[in-house]
């Protein structure tokens, strides 16, 4: 199968999956980037809108570096970074508030098969699982702008779908509403390009599987 194809099928998964036990590794990973993009641009001097301006572009520039590390040797090991970072940051969480979360097992099944995927011969599980964790930046920016956006028109009930497709409790894209006097449905186009654009030029040209 060749790359871009195996890229939009995790994406397809990933997006009707996301708000389910089974996405919950790949949830958690975006997740933390987002944090790590609070992290960065906590300052009181700078605006909320532009916050988030940062924060979108944090989520491209690494999902960038992640779809071109695909292309390198480097890439069976993509699946297994991006676990245990992961499962690292949530062990932090686990020990700092002393409990254990319902998405516990499913991140530290994450890593088991990203190791797993390491010992045998056949690469392809490991590259449909690279992807899976690459890939979830740009879900995470679809449901982050277009999404919201689209849950605050009025008729519109995106929530119904959920679990499989829920609204994000606290999106960064809030922030943007009548920034500038540009209504959120306008700016939710930004992380949508942000999130598809670099699928579009840069999944193609890996190892296929």
């Amino acid at each position: 199968m060749k790359s871009q194809t195996r890229a939009w099928l995790v994406c397809i998964v990933l997006f009707v999956l996301w708000g389910t036990l089974a996405a919950a590794p790949f949830q958690y990973f975006s997740d933390l980037i987002r944090e790590l993009g609070g992290l960065l641009v906590e300052t009181p001097v700078l605006p909320a809108a532009w916050k988030t301006f940062l924060v979108y572009l944090l989520f491209a520039v690494v999902l960038v570096v992640l779809l071109i590390l695909g292309r390198s040797r480097s890439r069976i090991y993509l699946a297994g970074l991006c676990a245990l970072a992961t499962i690292i940051h949530h062990l932090v969480l686990c020990i700092r508030t002393g409990k254990v979360y319902p998405v516990s097992l499913a991140i530290a099944i994450g890593l088991a098969l990203a190791l797993l995927f390491l010992l045998i011969k056949s690469k392809r599980p490991g590259l449909w699982l690279s992807d899976a964790y690459t890939l979830s930046l740009a879900i995470w920016l679809i449901y982050d702008g277009p999404i919201y956006a689209l849950s605050r028109i009025p008729g519109l009930n995106v929530g119904r779908l959920s679990p499989f497709i829920p609204v994000p409790a606290d999106p960064l894209s809030k922030n943007l509403d009548n920034f500038l006097g540009i209504p959120l449905i306008a700016w939710a186009v930004l992380p949508l390009l942000l999130g598809v654009l670099p699928i579009i030029f840069l999944a193609r040209g890996r190892q296929k599987g």
